[in-house]
């Protein structure tokens, strides 16, 4: 947005509104709706709506894009998308299930309007301060229960208000701190609010009724006589409770400045209770070390150093047999900072190669399209490189027109140098906003393969692969994981046979099936054979072939089961690590998970595996720990392995790991703040703690708080044996304790590499990932020799 005259123009125009037309997915309705932006900036009304008003809004903050155009499936998969030109149309990616809300502005500057707008807006959002979002969030609350909109609440509806929010209080208690609030405000002159609190009053009550003794306690201890912290007095805290030893009293001092909301407090640099509490709902006072929210670690070593976030059969959303395949899929995947994402493709109709699980009855989508995707957002989150995983089931024309596409498409992102002589893999840091290609590759070294004819047409091509047949690879696919798939179910067995009988007669009906046809080779097109670099595919015959025979840039995939077998077995494991410090190797799911549930990862990066891949699309514990391992280094999609993964001179069985590698991490568990209710009036909530990490996984559960989902107390205290560190992850998990099944209510999982000693909140994510701040956890962690 241009100068600040066009700015406050713009932002008036959201303020006052704007008539949309809100397109259907798979459908040919719309609707007239009048989208508003709030005075503050924080949400968007809509409105006609059968809901009421305070929940007829959008959060900008849960916004997570603004996509211009007519991007999203919502647009692609409508009926009326073509009545409307694609500059007046933009889409709305809404909360963690990505839900679109896919708009038609009248013009289309209202539309860029909008889309500027918001963008301003959103950025606003993510930048106010602790206190402002915690009145935020109590506000918002407030809205929702103030039924008659008339922006008061008595007494009753006050206790009604916090049984909604969770919590249960003593009457008599509750109604001298209302008095007090409603007091104070008469005080000032509004007569008219005697007996009943506006919401800023209720947030002041709030604040008030949910005090916190054991912060409160902890202040106390470090204030000596007076209710305040020098810069001195914070220093002693920082070094003696949360052991951050290299904290200076200037240091406070701008903690002071950031955090202490009196003004008059922070002119004599000191920190008042309330500034010490939001000190403690910051970043400093989160588990995660912040420092690990940036790109910390070394990013200059060969890719076989590091572990990479990785999403197995990407384009499905759902199940692998049924379930819907879709572009929208890869675009969060890259968005949620996943570097290797794969594509299982097709002969489709026109000459025009498709994605789908090969096989069965999922939709099919087009190549081009998430090659298009993936131009446009695979550097969005993370600068580093992204690996295109082909499993390759095309004929030979349709692979010499998948390579025109990702040439065409990505042009010089697409990483197509040589090879380096001094057979090492280049770094992250070498391969910055590069696209990587991984498949299968021709037996001819690049320079013979130089020697080849070029092609002018795909049938050119065929031609030179059949006169040098002997010379080529014949099974242009990595591994069919669909052919692996375990249907119990009948009808969907036989038409999954259906489609694998029409499907087969399309490649044979190709000219790139070899005499040898019965044996199902297809030969490889070498513009396509000419794309794979660093990641060229090859089968599995054992650690001691791969160490005489593999290329450092050959590599090879596993399904679960066999990588676990080698894993887990003392007498393959330590070959597994040392085959893994040279070369690449990719997990996938077993075929048995057609609901597309997941295996757990740790067991794979135990052993140095690079690429584990999983289904994203699923919420699952497995996704936490995956989810919770790559929130470290900056969410770079790129994690440096623990050196004993990396040196050929160290040896590392993580079945009997050495016991230089262990410490003990001391847990004590607080209490809880805040968790969200399920349908229950309110819950019992308890904490299951797991420890995941080297041949070992330990649990512990808390005491059951009857009756409390506001503030429960546990005060639970337990030890955890931590071989390799590096490696290990903690999982809180909320569960709301029931008779028959116990209701999950939140879960944070972190790298133990990265939890802070001493005091610190632990934020609770729901089962798809969403924020359910200011739901947390308070705990005390402290890492010591065993």
């Amino acid at each position: 947005m241009a100068g600040q005259s066009q700015v406050q123009e713009t932002i008036h125009q959201l303020h006052e509104g704007t008539d949309f037309m809100k397109i259907i997915e798979k459908s040919s309705k719309k609707y007239n709706r009048k989208f508003t932006l709030s005075k503050d900036f924080l949400y968007i009304t809509y409105s006609p709506s059968k809901k009421p008003p305070s929940k007829a809004r959008i959060s900008v903050e849960d916004i997570r894009e603004i996509r211009q155009g007519q991007e999203t499936d919502g647009f692609k998969k409508s009926k009326v998308r073509n009545k409307y030109p694609k500059d007046n149309s933009f889409s709305l990616i809404v909360g963690a299930e990505s839900h679109n809300i896919n708009l038609v502005a009248p013009t289309p500057e209202a539309a860029k309007n909008w889309v500027q707008g918001l963008r301003w807006a959103k950025k606003k959002a993510q930048n106010i301060d602790v206190r402002e979002k915690q009145a935020l969030w109590i506000k918002e609350t407030f809205r929702k229960a103030d039924i008659n909109q008339d922006g008061k609440v008595d007494f009753e509806e006050t206790v009604k208000l916090l049984r909604k929010m969770n919590m249960i209080v003593d009457k008599s208690h509750a109604k001298k701190v209302f008095q007090t609030a409603d007091r104070t405000n008469a005080s000032s002159g509004d007569k008219s609010s005697d007996n009943v609190l506006d919401e800023n009053e209720f947030v002041e009550f709030y604040r008030t009724i949910t005090e916190r003794s054991e912060l409160r306690d902890l202040f106390k201890s470090y204030a000596g006589e007076d209710d305040y912290w020098t810069p001195e007095e914070f220093t002693d805290f920082m070094h003696k409770e949360q052991k951050r030893y290299e904290i200076t009293p200037k240091w406070c001092e701008s903690v002071i400045d950031a955090y202490e909301p009196t003004e008059e407090i922070r002119k004599k640099k000191i920190l008042s209770y309330d500034g010490f509490l939001m000190f403690m709902k910051g970043p400093n006072g989160k588990l995660f070390n912040p420092f690990h929210s940036t790109v910390y670690q070394d990013m200059k070593q060969p890719l076989t150093h590091y572990f990479i976030a990785s999403s197995h059969n990407t384009y499905l959303q759902k199940d692998q047999l049924r379930g819907p395949s879709s572009v929208e899929a890869y675009i969060q995947a890259l968005q949620r900072g996943c570097r290797c994402v794969e594509m299982d493709v097709w002969d489709g109709p026109d000459d025009d190669p498709i994605i789908y699980h090969g096989h069965t009855l999922t939709s099919k989508i087009k190549f081009k399209d998430v090659v298009e995707a993936v131009d446009k957002y695979a550097f969005e989150a993370t600068p580093y490189p992204v690996i295109l995983s082909l499993e390759n089931h095309c004929s030979v024309p349709q692979q010499a027109v998948m390579a025109k596409y990702l040439k065409d498409i990505l042009g010089d992102k697409l990483y197509m140098q040589p090879v380096r002589k001094d057979g090492q893999m280049p770094s992250p840091e070498d391969l910055k906003e590069r696209i990587l290609i991984k498949g299968k590759k021709h037996k001819l070294n690049l320079q013979d393969m130089q020697k080849l004819p070029e092609p002018t047409t795909s049938e050119d091509s065929a031609a030179n692969l059949t006169n040098m047949e002997t010379e080529l690879e014949g099974d242009v696919s990595e591994e069919d994981e669909a052919a692996d798939l375990e249907v119990e179910d009948e009808e969907i067995k036989k038409k999954m046979e259906l489609e694998k009988k029409q499907s087969k007669k399309r490649i044979s009906s190709t000219s790139s099936i070899s005499n040898k046809s019965q044996k199902k080779k297809v030969k490889l097109a070498k513009e396509l054979s000419d794309t794979v670099v660093l990641f060229k595919s090859v089968g599995f015959k054992g650690f001691k072939y791969a160490k005489e025979n593999y290329q450092f840039f050959e590599m090879s995939s596993l399904v679960e089961g066999k990588a676990l077998d080698l894993a887990t077995k003392s007498s393959s494991a330590p070959d597994f690590v040392e085959h893994s410090k040279r070369f690449f190797s990719r997990i996938y799911p077993a075929g048995r998970r057609t609901n597309s549930s997941n295996y757990n990862p740790v067991k794979m990066w135990n052993v140095g595996a690079q690429i584990v891949a999983l289904n994203y699309q699923t919420p699952c514990t497995e996704m936490d720990i995956n989810i919770g391992k790559f929130q470290q280094n900056g969410k770079s999609g790129y994690i440096l392995k623990p050196v004993f993964l990396r040196k050929s001179n160290m040896q590392f069985n993580p079945n009997k790991p050495d016991d230089q590698y262990t410490q003990k991490l001391t847990l004590r568990i607080i209490s809880g703040q805040q968790f969200p209710k399920p349908d229950r009036e309110v819950i019992d909530p308890y904490v299951k703690v797991t420890l995941y990490g080297v041949n070992s996984e330990q649990e512990y559960k808390t005491s059951v708080v009857d009756d409390n989902g506001f503030n429960p107390t546990w005060d639970f205290e337990e030890n955890f044996d931590v071989k390799c560190p590096e490696l290990a992850l903690l999982r809180f998990a909320v569960y709301d304790k029931d008779v028959t099944t116990d209701d999950f209510i939140g879960q944070y999982t972190i790298p133990v590499a990265s939890i802070q000693m001493g005091y610190h909140h632990v934020p609770l994510l729901s089962a798809n990932g969403a924020d359910l701040s200011p739901a947390s956890l308070f705990v005390h962690t402290l890492m010591s020799a065993p």
